[in-house]
């Protein structure tokens, strides 16, 4: 699942997606909780949700410190997510795309296919995104921006194994 757009965060951590047509108000927010809950109900062998856009708390002046709950209670959902903490991943108006879907749609397109394999896996996409966006901001736009993969994959899970896309490989009369 992509969802590009806001996420608020309530006092007490829990992540509501707002949809296109919502607002702040409770009752048009979308908790990531019942997307988990969807998640848990079609039972697949692994979800992946990547998060682009602005993440903020519910509410101006909290009391307390707060953070963002992305890890909920499905061994089964990773989550590639624009930004750590609170923040709003940069815009790249050059390529109308934010600065992490401009990446991950590279990496997509091959660039990430680390091991010349013909195939991009979701570990090679997840070290690709990291690198090029907390790169590209550091140069491009003199500022910090540092995706987060949760839970942080390690070479030798199977979830970083998980084939997100084939190449198409050059037929014998192509030249490339």
């Amino acid at each position: 699942v992509y969802f590009s757009g806001q996420a608020l965060v309530s006092p007490t951590g829990e992540i509501m997606l707002v949809p296109y047509d919502g607002a702040r108000a409770a009752t048009t927010l979308y908790r990531l909780k019942s997307l988990e809950s969807v998640f848990a109900k079609l039972n697949p062998q692994q979800a992946i949700l990547v998060f682009e856009g602005n993440i903020s708390l519910i509410q101006d002046n909290p009391t307390t410190s707060v953070t963002p709950q992305w890890e909920l209670h499905g061994d089964e959902t990773i989550r590639l997510i624009a930004v750590e903490g609170f923040g709003t991943g940069l815009n790249d108006d050059t390529h109308r795309h934010g600065l992490f879907t401009y990446y991950l749609l590279r990496g997509l397109r091959g660039e990430a296919d680390t091991n010349h394999d013909g195939k991009v896996t979701l570990g090679e996409i997840g070290g690709f995104v990291r690198q090029k966006v907390a790169w590209a901001s550091k140069s491009k736009f003199n500022s910090v921006q540092h995706p987060q993969i949760i839970p942080p994959l390690r070479a030798n899970d199977q979830a970083a194994d998980v084939v997100l896309t084939t190449l198409p490989s050059l037929a014998a009369s192509e030249m490339p």
